[in-house]
């Protein structure tokens, strides 16, 4: 399922600018779009816009085709699921119940999930490489192991779309790694990825296409090699960027 923003502007209630600025990314079914740019240019604004969380004051946004305004929350959310960046995790659930929160747009009101839902987020925390965590209580995770079991709880959603805002934030390299494969196997499973990441290495990694942000409005998108170019970034970070080699096993 595409997803796609098309000019979106919004300004937060008593804020002097806008948030966004005509801001326009588009991603294609199977495939993953990084949203890279500095702290503050109005990335995780997008994610909202794109997930239904914020009304932009104009502009679209379109879940395969379908003007995300006119679809009621529940219709939305059995489209694209949503991997904020941090959370309070209020009870000491196990993985697997955990990963099972993300049944809840499938069920009616009041419904009790079915061994059909829990068979459903078992499958899910294999697809994330969690499966082995199904028993362990999600405060006693890493914060590798739990992003891992966050990403089962929007696969478990069943939904042809994620949205992830700064998957890799306080993750040292090698589960930063471990979250990337996953974002990398979702994509090549058919589903469509959108996520948000300061980090240039993550986005070389993890993306097919990277949509460069700043102040509001995207400055540049296209393939990770176009967009990862040092002049272009230099120009989204206001910091010089420099180019070097890296092994090829770092890439795919």
């Amino acid at each position: 399922m595409r997803i796609e923003a098309v000019a979106l502007r919004y300004r937060y209630p008593r804020a002097a600018s806008e948030a966004l600025r005509g801001a326009s990314v588009g991603a294609a079914s199977g495939s993953s779009l990084a949203i890279l740019g500095p702290n503050g240019c109005g990335k995780s604004t997008l994610l909202g816009a794109l997930i239904g969380n914020i009304a932009p004051s104009s502009g679209r946004v379109l879940l395969g085709g379908r003007d995300l305004a006119t679809l009621a929350p529940r219709a939305a959310a059995r489209l694209v699921a949503f991997l904020p960046q941090f959370e309070r995790m209020s009870f000491a659930l196990s993985a697997l119940e955990y990963a099972l929160l993300g049944r809840a747009p499938r069920l009616g009101a009041f419904a009790q999930p079915a061994k059909a839902d829990e068979d459903a987020a078992y499958r899910a925390l294999e697809g994330a490489g969690a499966a082995d965590l199904a028993g362990r209580r999600v405060n006693e995770l890493s914060g590798g192991e739990l992003q891992l079991v966050r990403i089962a709880r929007c696969l478990a959603q069943d939904t042809p779309a994620i949205v992830m805002d700064e998957p890799t934030s306080m993750l040292d390299p090698a589960h930063a790694r471990m979250v990337a494969d996953a974002v990398r196997a979702l994509a090549a499973s058919g589903r469509t990825l959108v996520f948000s990441t300061h980090d240039a290495a993550f986005a070389a990694y993890a993306a097919d296409e990277v949509s460069l942000m700043r102040g509001g409005s995207d400055q540049f998108r296209g393939p990770v090699a176009e967009a990862l170019e040092a002049g272009r970034l230099a120009s989204c970070f206001g910091v010089p960027f420099g180019a070097a080699s890296a092994p090829s096993a770092f890439f795919r």
